[in-house]
């Protein structure tokens, strides 16, 4: 195209003006066509969307899916997070791939927020998922014998429906991160790779709840508080000690919501250890390689860093083949779980060091078998807009007696006997979101919380009365005696005077001739129950998951049945339905 010659400064002429003219209109043109062209490029991207699912009991599996939602973005991926109580199993035969965290809970169950999905999946007419690539992250604990049974269900299942396994799955033990992180950044370049359904979305997908504030601090890093008060709840005469534990946040900036559990790091006891060096006859001085060339003394070890009083089961199968003690050898090859609780019922490491003596035990391979030493869970008994800056627990001291020796739970008496007001002690949070106040403070609450489990109603029941909520709470609570084990009591008198508490039942097993739980006080108030859970009342339970949990359960079932004249399945699909709607959830342990 020839550029006609135009004098700075000079006035356009009529042929010159005629040429700028179709000059800007090209120029106009293929820019729009450029345009059109990088919105088309743009609109037809392939989009490479990941489903990722957590279900979880003490927030560690969605902290793990918060990381593999990160390492799916720096992969090119468009990740959804995904709580399993909020996913079905129609939205779940629609994701492009998928990457579940899943904890075991108990002896080899699923978290409370992946059983509803989990029963649909396992049915028989459970959906196809043909041809979906995905894997599998299972957190556990070896020290029970269904090591991460619930992500092994899932493995097996979702390859049983279809599924396409792109990477073995991973069994993760209390000291997860550096395995779970391998992991996952192993995983999603193979995701990435993989031609998936791409135009497969995630309904049912929920955002991520926001972390709170003070999220750097956690199991790897955690914040250094400072215990205020320590005050004992249990009177003279208790067959328990329960203390009540004031920590200040200091600094931290940590947030946390009634419902929310703080983890406590604690360190072995200087006698325990002592006894622990003797019996391998070694000076505590000897140095043991840890990681790469790191080395660190076998008294550090034993004291800050290792669980020397519970025994691992790697511990137990080295001590039974070494030794040939027939009982426990037939034990172990029998894999009866309820057998092998019951020869080590009562007993500790050290008990078991001492019955075979004999055997030779280095310490540096003592140390390789013994597990690491992990933060104790607490549910908070705090609410923080009551206690600025503050979290508080309720803690049963574990001690016992075995053969003439004081035995003791390691966090328990940590904070009870070990660490001393105004000392530091490490702690980080974990987020119970399904354990919340109703977000309608209108709604009505029952809690059930005997013992120690009173310690996150204790919570909510300050956070009702700092927000004003209208909604009324009813308290299900007991012991043993009343006269010793009544803790929180003038607390709780006071809340039910001033009208915070509207209902108190109370449940002593040995006031009386007859034992009384509170399972017992939900059945005399069966009618008023029902009444308010059919007005939409929320139900929580915490304390002991092995028979509190269990009878509570049942207890709630005849009610249903009872009250709603309604058939055993009818009564099922009542309580399912409650708990999809997080109107019954737990917190047990």
């Amino acid at each position: 195209m020839e550029v006609p010659y135009i004098p700075p400064n000079a006035p356009f002429n009529p042929d010159q003006r005629q040429w700028l003219a179709g000059f800007f209109a090209g120029l106009h043109s293929r820019m729009l066509v450029q345009s059109e062209n990088v919105a088309a490029a743009q609109s037809n991207a392939v989009q490479k969307p990941i489903a990722i699912l957590y279900g979880t009991q003490t927030g560690n599996s969605e902290e793990l899916a918060n990381e593999a939602a990160q390492e799916a973005k720096e992969n090119g991926l468009v990740p959804s997070l995904i709580d399993m109580g909020d996913c079905t199993a129609v939205s779940f035969t629609g994701f492009a791939r998928v990457v579940m965290v899943c904890s075991t809970y108990g002896e080899g169950e699923m978290p409370d927020n992946a059983q509803e999905l989990w029963e649909a999946f396992e049915a028989d007419d459970a959906p196809r998922i043909d041809g979906v690539p995905f894997g599998i992250l299972a957190l556990g604990d070896t020290n029970y014998d269904l090591y991460c049974e619930a992500g092994r269900l899932w493995d097996e299942r979702l390859a049983a429906l279809g599924g396409e396994r792109i990477i073995d799955r991973v069994d993760c033990d209390v000291d997860y991160e550096e395995a779970a992180r391998a992991w996952i950044k192993e995983i999603m370049p193979r995701m990435a790779a993989h031609g998936g359904n791409e135009t497969a979305g995630a309904e049912g997908a929920v955002k991520a709840e926001a972390k709170t504030g003070g999220a750097r601090w956690t199991r790897t890093n955690p914040y250094d508080a400072t215990l205020l008060k320590r005050v004992l709840l249990s009177a003279k005469g208790s067959g328990k000690e329960i203390v009540h534990y004031e920590i200040s946040l200091g600094d931290s900036e940590i947030e946390y919501r009634a419902g929310d559990i703080v983890n406590i790091f604690s360190t072995n006891e200087i006698a325990y250890v002592d006894k622990m060096i003797e019996i391998l006859q070694c000076s505590g001085d000897e140095m043991i390689p840890t990681k790469g060339e790191d080395k660190e003394s076998l008294r550090h070890l034993l004291t800050e860093v290792l669980d020397i009083r519970r025994p691992s089961r790697d511990l137990i199968q080295l001590l039974a083949d070494r030794s040939g003690d027939r009982e426990l050898g037939k034990i172990l090859e029998s894999k009866d779980s309820k057998a092998l609780d019951d020869y080590l019922y009562g007993k500790d490491t050290l008990d078991l060091m001492n019955k075979f003596g004999s055997i030779p035990l280095s310490g540096a391979e003592f140390c390789r078998l013994a597990k690491p030493l992990a933060a104790r869970a607490y549910s908070i008994s705090s609410c923080p807009l009551k206690h600025e800056n503050e979290v508080h627990v309720t803690v049963a001291s574990v001690r016992w007696d075995y053969e003439g020796r004081e035995h003791k739970g390691i966090c328990s008496t940590y904070l009870a006997d070990i660490l001393a007001e105004e000392k530091k002690l490490k702690v980080y949070f974990t987020r119970n979101k399904h354990f919340r106040i109703p977000e309608d403070e209108s709604k009505n609450i029952i809690m059930v919380g005997p013992g120690t489990g009173i310690a996150p109603f204790r919570a909510f029941l300050e956070e009702r009365e700092m927000t004003c909520a209208s909604g009324k709470n009813w308290l299900f609570f007991g012991d043993r005696n009343e006269a010793t084990d009544f803790i929180y009591k003038d607390e709780l008198l006071a809340m039910k005077d001033s009208g915070i508490l509207n209902r108190l039942d109370l449940a002593w097993s040995r006031d009386q001739k007859e034992k009384i739980y509170v399972q017992n006080r939900m059945l005399e108030n069966a009618e008023e129950i029902f009444k308010w859970l059919e007005a939409g009342a929320y139900f929580y339970v915490c304390g002991d998951a092995y028979y509190m949990a269990k009878d509570v359960d049942k207890a709630l079932h005849d009610i249903i049945a009872e009250q709603g004249m309604l058939s055993a399945e009818e009564a099922d699909s009542y309580v399912s339905r409650l708990k999809k709607d997080k109107r019954y959830v737990r917190d047990v342990y």
